[in-house]
């Protein structure tokens, strides 16, 4: 019971953050620059936040599998199945990368956030 809560906690906190991405993401208007990365790290923020509310034990590694699950979902969708090249700048073709760090930082700041106010 207590892997299929997980798995359903995981899932969730994928959502939150793909969601605030793609909010963040059509408001900004797609940039092809290193802008591309904020709605990531905004989406990632928000995700790990959500895993550190279902479970400060184990939120900083919720979100870390949730960012690197993201990650690989966002570069198959990409790179396999919609066979787009990895052409012009590399930081801009993999900026899903960097869903996982968002989601361990965003988890991380909630934590000691939590910690600071003595909750």
């Amino acid at each position: 019971m207590l892997s299929v809560l997980s798995l359903l906690r995981t899932l969730i906190a994928m959502m939150v953050g793909g969601f605030v991405w793609a909010i963040v993401s059509n408001g900004l208007g797609q940039p092809a620059t290193v802008m591309a990365l904020l709605p990531v790290w905004v989406g990632g923020l928000s995700g790990g936040v959500v895993c550190a509310l279902y479970s400060p034990r184990q939120g900083i590694a919720m979100a870390a599998v949730s960012g690197l699950l993201l990650a690989l979902l966002f570069l198959w969708f990409r790179h396999v199945y919609l066979a787009l090249p990895i052409a012009g700048g590399t930081l801009v073709a993999l900026w899903p990368l960097w869903f996982p760090p968002a989601y361990y930082v965003g988890a991380y700041a909630y934590i000691l956030f939590l910690l600071r106010n003595g909750r």
